[in-house]
């Protein structure tokens, strides 16, 4: 037998032995919480439960994450980089062997789990809600002996019961709803409970990572529990963040070097995403009309709801820990994945985060908001009220984004609790916290691959003496913003949504919020962060500075040739950036592709776009298969014959009427008449073999195309 199979069995025999004296570990992470939201950091939001473990444990003021969901996921699970751990930007749809490692989209082979390690060192380990690091491998195959949530997407309706799954596959659900009695939030907690109380059955310490969806969009909540916020959400967000900063002054979170900061930028989009107001602050409550304040105050509402849910499973969660005389012997670590969540503007959206669509409830629509079948967002004007008083949103490296609350409570190992820790720390300490409390091995290999080293640092200098720490330095980058910390100082940058990418230099010692832009009186001193944020962005293998060659790399072409009869034309491995591609918004087009599969069967022809909007010509099990992206509606036109393997040529139309067709030579394989014009040109580039970026279509395998293309052609009519 496997010498690391038996290992959890030896520290169980051994622990009956001499009894328990290792600390039992429950994380809780809950989704787009902003900085502000919980009582013990200045929220309105009830939250005695939270509260408690604040005022009985640890509150770290400057904690860090990786600026969005599942990059956070992975640095908290695994102590090192989100990039390190293959989810550099996202999961899924960033996949992309074009980028490198970084950009897998899933937890990696180089890493391991607080799951797995702590199952090696004899722990009974238990995951319950949010998944979001790849579905390509379950949470039972990265350590968890035990899990109950979700494992696709960011988000799931709070009030479908199907979404949710009990795991290892076939295990029986212990617990049973009504469906019409079913919300995810009350569902998480129960199944806390329930692992927890079986936990308390077995000799061997306990892991429980609990991560909450609440409250990530969409807003949902029970109406008795959002009512009951309507009051307080009613008087505008103006006037609540001003008294959020006074209880964080009262509270003494706040030293002389936070400033209250005005409304934030709403980042650059489309109109209709932004509510017309991209790239300008959000409005002042007493400039909103009187119809749309009540939608906000309900969606507000919702949110705080959300939040009070989750406070509620931990109060019964300490009173189980208490009436097993599990507390005093626990170490609890509670976090939010990022900063609250700015999608999409001042009015939030409604039914998918894509669309763009924003919605305007009045009258009895209002009773309707959170309920089972709708969707809505928050906003970004009630998002700055979540961050007060740190400046921007999740997605963004600025302080409102990639800051978060931190309690840690441990009544056995906390020596001063009720205290501030003001020392940076980051998601990526959590697992060498855990290891060194635990007394767990991190090793150099797993499972025949080889470990990338922890990346964190131990927090538990700060649980013995709450002492200030050594200066370090902590480095950021998601989706172009970047960022380093590096002591007191921050230098930081946008995206192409806020700032165009401009460095800002900020002494966070001194202006702990970020309103104070030192670039041009110390250009030297950013320089030389930057060059060091650029050291590391190499290391961390991301794009574009760390240049990853592939086998049959891509060539990106900076012009495009036309034959005599106007066909664009391309050869297998050409990427078009989209500034040099062919045009085709509210045009027909006609694409002709000559080429060779052989025994492949799977992969991309020709593709241009993403998930929002373009168009693909593909197999799918040795078939044709041809796809349309219109503002994320995706339409599919399959042939019902396999392609030959010898040399062939195949064709995609889409006509002026709608009508589409797909051929082999003269002959159609399949047609179909309600492809609308595809009305948006897409910002992912033009591919021959491939589709690396956000996809087009539903590939059910690999998007790499292994035959042979010899040539593409391309009309617009």
């Amino acid at each position: 037998m496997c010498i690391i199979a038996i290992l959890p069995l030896i520290f169980s025999i051994c622990l009956s032995l001499i009894g328990q004296t290792r600390p039992n570990i429950i994380v809780v992470l809950v989704d787009d919480m902003g900085y502000s939201d919980l009582g013990s950091f200045g929220g309105e939001v009830r939250t005695p439960h939270l509260d408690r473990l604040a005022k009985n444990g640890l509150r770290f003021t400057q904690n860090y994450n990786s600026a969005r969901c599942c990059p956070s996921r992975a640095s908290l699970l695994t102590g090192l980089y989100s990039h390190q751990a293959g989810i550099a930007n996202f999961t899924g749809g960033d996949k992309s062997a074009r980028l490198g490692p970084a950009y897998l989209g899933k937890l990696n082979k180089q890493c391991m789990t607080l799951a797995e390690v702590l199952k090696v060192a004899g722990y009974s380990t238990y995951g319950v809600g949010k998944w979001h690091v790849g579905h390509e491998e379950l949470p039972t195959g990265r350590g968890f002996d035990d899990y109950y949530g979700y494992v696709r997407g960011h988000s799931a309706s709070q009030w479908k019961i199907d979404n949710y799954l009990r795991l290892p596959e076939g295990r029986p659900e212990e617990l049973h709803y009504e469906e019409d009695q079913f919300y995810a939030t009350d569902a998480f907690n129960d199944y806390a409970i329930e692992f927890l109380s079986q936990a308390q059955k077995k000799k061997s310490p306990f892991f429980l990572y609990l991560a909450h969806s609440s409250p990530h969009f969409p807003l949902e909540a029970p109406a008795q529990t959002r009512d009951s916020y309507l009051e307080t959400y009613s008087k505008g967000w103006d006037l609540l963040r001003k008294e959020r900063f006074e209880r964080q002054k009262e509270s003494g979170l706040l030293t002389d070097s936070w400033k209250f900061t005005e409304l934030s930028e709403v980042p650059v989009d489309r109109d209709d995403i932004a509510n017309h107001f991209a790239g300008r602050p959000n409005p002042d409550w007493m400039d909103v009309p009187a119809n749309r304040q009540e939608d906000l105050v309900y969606r507000m509402a919702t949110f705080a709801a959300m939040i009070d849910h989750v406070d509620q499973g931990i109060g019964r969660i300490l009173t189980l820990l208490e009436k097993g005389g599990d507390l005093e012997n626990t170490l609890i670590l509670f976090t939010s994945d990022n900063g609250a969540c700015y999608e999409w503007g001042p009015y939030g959206f409604d039914q998918s985060s894509r669309k763009g669509f924003t919605q305007l409830h009045e009258g009895e629509a209002l009773r309707g908001v959170g309920s089972p079948g709708t969707y809505h967002s928050v906003g970004s004007a009630w998002s700055c009220l979540s961050n007060t008083p740190l400046r921007m949103y999740k997605h963004f490296n600025h302080e409102g984004g990639n800051c978060s609350p931190l309690i840690a409570h441990w009544p056995d190992g906390i020596r001063k609790p009720d205290q501030w820790v003001r020392s940076p720390v980051h998601l990526i300490d959590f697992m060498p916290t855990i290891l060194e409390v635990t007394d767990a091995s991190y090793p150099n290999t797993f499972g025949g691959e080889k470990i990338h080293p922890l990346e964190g640092l131990s927090m538990v200098p700060f649980f013995k003496e709450s002492q200030k720490a050594k200066p370090r330095t902590l480095f950021f980058d998601h989706f172009d913003a970047s960022a380093i910390r590096k002591g007191d100082w921050k230098l930081v940058r946008g995206n192409a949504r806020y700032n165009e990418r401009k460095w800002e230099l900020y002494n966070l010692a001194k202006d702990r919020c970020e309103t104070l832009d030192l670039i041009e009186s110390k250009p030297e001193l950013a320089r030389k962060l930057e060059k060091e944020w650029l050291s590391w962005a190499k290391r961390m293998r991301i794009s574009p500075y760390y240049e990853f060659k592939e086998k049959n790399p891509s060539r990106v072409l900076d012009k495009i040739n036309q034959d005599k009869k106007g066909y664009y034309l391309f050869k297998h491995g050409d990427q078009v950036k989209r500034e040099q591609a062919p045009d085709f918004t509210g045009k027909p087009f006609e694409v002709i592709v000559t080429l060779e599969r052989g025994t492949v069967k799977d992969g991309v022809l020709v593709s241009h776009g993403g998930s929002n909007s373009g168009y693909s010509l593909y197999l799918e099990d040795g078939y044709l298969a041809f796809a349309c992206r219109n503002k994320g509606s995706l339409k599919l036109l399959r042939s019902n014959e396999p392609l030959p393997e010898e040399r062939v040529v195949v064709s995609a139309r889409l006509s002026k009427d709608g009508k589409t067709e797909v051929r082999l030579g003269q002959k159609v394989l399949a047609e179909g008449g309600s492809f609308p014009l595809i009305g948006i040109f897409p910002r992912d580039p033009m591919e021959v073999g491939n589709d690396s970026l956000s996809l087009v279509s539903n590939y059910k395998r690999n998007t790499r195309f292994k035959g042979k293309i010899i040539q593409v052609k391309l009309k617009l009519q």
